[in-house]
């Protein structure tokens, strides 16, 4: 859906309202365990194929 389409949906509802800009900078972005998983082993591919051995650097942190 677009946003247009969203806005439409929610104007029968006077109780909703759209986040402001302020609110949506707060918002925090969660992913899904499997896009984790899917974004990790991504990286682990990538590491292995770039041949370095060693480990990534948020590992050492």
């Amino acid at each position: 859906m677009s946003d247009e389409e969203i806005r439409a949906h929610w104007a029968w509802d006077k109780d909703m309202t759209w986040p402001t800009e302020a609110e949506l900078a707060e918002f925090d972005l969660v992913l899904p365990a499997k896009a984790r998983r899917e974004r990790a082993e991504r990286a682990e591919a990538e590491r292995k194929a770039a041949g370095d051995g060693k480990p990534p650097k948020e590992a050492a942190e």
